[in-house]
């Protein structure tokens, strides 16, 4: 290696560093000497001393002293002026890992996402700092042509996006985020077929007089999920002494806990209890009404799992997501209707008590949800068209 020993700063002779960060420290401070050659005759001196400035295109880049104003141009010609959103990314996802509460799950979705829809985008490797709202607006007709993506995935898609330029503003790399200039409301979405994404109020009655036949652990939870308005991690993770007279108290989730490694690569870990709720909000500390036909399955319950501190326990162990919804499709199959999720079972059940009279600001209590607007995304049609059409013809003659 042909170089000046003047220009390598005394860490370079460190037998202990690896020759990767050799050659790391060494391409920096080769690039730090062409800044010196290229603006260090430009650099001025203020006449107290206490800052060196430099005018590049009209503006002035100013520092407390000259190392600093050095360090100052290398980063807008080779370091962190000069990222990407690709050279961003790694850094974000660790950011969020560490300086906030995100669950591991949803880093794993986030590098799902990117993976799936960002990784190979032009976009992504230019400076983010030269992009601007047109960049996105092509971005995103391009993803969106032919309706290819649902509203959701797209949601997706920009919460990564946002998040990456959250981060970016924070490390004072931007300072604003040219997203928020785009119109989205323009776009054209893939249509969600929402016929058969709920259960309607005659197959929730078949399936549960179906489940009261059988009465084992599974078939209770089932039924106690379908009266009550719980995402399925918070129904795993319900323990006795959350029922609180006639409520119970939502506190918690049971999850199955993925860790992220440094080198953004994920190892699956074991179920777990967490003391959080999906959002991290206010909103999902809440209460919820136990019904008397709730209150007749918990006794049910009680009586398989006596002594369980939660109250789904079989064999002395929690039960499981991916189990519960074998169990559901196994149960919705031998009734003859269309097998769904348990996350459909939430969306049933609220979308039963709008149609039975409940406010939206209650839905939104009970789902937990910090908006309106969210609530709205859950609700469906529960009751037969013709069931509508007798309701408007009274309403409108």
């Amino acid at each position: 290696m042909n170089c000046e020993n003047n220009i390598l700063p005394t860490s370079f002779f460190d037998d202990t560093l690896s020759e990767t960060e050799v050659l790391k420290q060494y391409k920096i401070m080769t690039r730090k000497n062409q800044i010196v050659k290229k603006y260090g005759n430009k650099i001025k001196e203020r006449s107290n001393g206490k800052q060196f400035y430099i005018y590049l295109n009209r503006k002035q880049i100013s520092a407390p002293n000259y190392n600093a104003l050095i360090d100052t141009l290398y980063d807008m010609e080779f370091g962190k002026f000069n990222a990407t959103i690709t050279d961003l990314y790694p850094e974000w996802l660790l950011w969020k890992r560490d300086c906030t509460a995100v669950s591991s799950k949803t880093l794993k979705e986030y590098t799902n996402v990117w993976k799936k829809y960002l990784e190979n985008e032009d976009i992504c490797n230019i400076p983010i700092c030269e992009l601007k709202p047109i960049n996105f607006v092509n971005l995103f007709r391009k993803l969106t042509k032919g309706r290819e993506l649902t509203k959701k995935a797209f949601a997706n898609i920009k919460s990564v996006l946002n998040g990456i330029y959250t981060y970016a503003i924070e490390q004072e790399i931007v300072e604003h985020n040219p997203i928020n200039d785009v119109n989205c409301k323009v776009l054209p979405f893939k249509p969600v077929n929402s016929k058969n994404e709920v259960f309607t109020i005659e197959e929730r009655k078949s399936l549960l007089a179906y489940l009261q036949e059988i009465n084992d652990m599974y078939s209770l939870a089932i039924q106690l999920d379908f009266h009550l308005v719980l995402r399925i991690g918070e129904l795993l993770a319900l323990r006795w002494t959350d029922i609180e007279g006639d409520f119970i108290h939502i506190q918690g989730q049971y999850i199955k806990e993925v860790k992220m490694n440094d080198d953004l690569s994920f190892d699956t870990r074991t179920f777990e209890n967490v003391d959080r709720i999906k959002g991290n909000s206010d909103e999902g500390y809440r209460y919820q009404p136990i019904t008397p036909e709730c209150k007749v399955i918990l006794e049910k319950i009680r009586e398989l799992n006596p002594d369980g501190e939660f109250i789904l326990m079989q064999n002395g162990k929690q039960l499981l997501c991916d189990t519960f919804n074998e169990h559901l499709h196994k149960h919705c199959k031998a009734i003859g209707i269309p097998p769904r999720s348990s996350h459909k079972i939430r969306f049933t059940v609220a979308s039963i008590l709008y149609s039975k009279g409940v406010p939206l600001t209650s839905l939104q209590r009970l789902l937990g949800h910090t908006t309106v607007a969210m609530t709205m995304h859950y609700l469906r049609q529960v009751t037969p068209m013709e069931e509508t059409v007798d309701i408007m013809a009274k309403a409108l003659g």
